[in-house]
């Protein structure tokens, strides 16, 4: 079992300061990689605003270590699965590095799964409202958002329609002061792909894209106005094995089960 390097806890608070610049639009450079951020820790999820993580599946995985990391702070997070990709290994290992009980830090996680474009409609539209006003969680994380609007089974137009309502609504929380991660894995390559994407991007205050090359991971801050023009943050690959831990991303069967819940 791999352990989680103290780099790797530097990155992960980089990270968190990084989605913070999202949100507030900041035109300053990035931190360094291994260095310690100037933001506080829980400085992120105080401060409203949609952020979004585009690019390899694994931003899934990225998604769920930064939930993690909000839970080891003892802050509720409601975890919305539109992947199937939830892995439970992620925040044991994170607690354990810490010296905290995983089943302490699990608890503080809430999770939910949607299986078809239907059902998550239903899950942000109608219940993610009241879950909040219920829990007032530290962070919203939406996983694999655009991933079960894929489904050819569900014609191009209706799915556009129901990513667009869930979008509307997340905004709206977003607005009213809620701190939501969303994460948007950039397969199957489908002809949705791209439409699906413009979508959530206008809807997200900042939006970052990852990508690997050469044995690094680039993160390149594509939103908000600007921000392209700020040097990536750059980190060895090596730095961040929890990202890549767990089962890959999931190519979409031919029709998904309608549960009716």
């Amino acid at each position: 079992m791999s352990q989680v390097s103290a780099v790797t806890r530097r990155e992960d608070d980089n990270l968190l300061a990084f989605l913070n610049s999202l949100v507030e639009g900041d035109r300053q450079h990035l931190p360094s990689p291994g260095s310690a951020s100037r933001e506080p820790k829980d400085t992120p999820t105080t401060r409203a605003g949609l952020s979004l993580l585009a690019g390899p599946s694994f931003v899934l995985n990225l998604g769920t270590t930064l939930a993690g990391r909000v839970t080891l702070s003892g802050r509720t997070v409601l975890y919305v699965d539109g992947a199937n990709a939830f892995d439970p290994y992620i925040l044991s290992a994170l607690a354990r590095d810490a010296g905290q009980p995983p089943r302490a830090v699990m608890q503080r996680l809430h999770l939910t799964r949607a299986f078809t474009c239907h059902q998550l409609e239903t899950l942000i539209v109608e219940r993610l409202p009241p879950a909040i006003a219920h829990y007032r969680p530290g962070l919203v994380v939406i996983s694999g958002w655009s991933h079960l609007f894929h489904d050819e089974n569900v014609p191009a137009r209706e799915a556009f329609r129901l990513l667009q309502n869930t979008a509307r609504r997340v905004r709206s929380l977003a607005e009213a002061g809620q701190p939501i991660l969303a994460t948007h894995p950039e397969e199957p390559v489908t002809q949705r792909l791209q439409p699906l994407r413009e979508i959530l991007t206008r809807a997200a205050d900042g939006v970052a894209r990852l990508r690997e090359e050469d044995g690094l991971i680039l993160i390149v801050r594509e939103k908000p106005p600007g921000a392209r023009s700020a040097r990536p943050m750059v980190i060895p690959q090596e730095h961040c094995r929890l990202w890549f831990r767990g089962h890959p991303h999931q190519e979409l069967p031919v029709a998904y089960p309608w549960s009716g819940r």
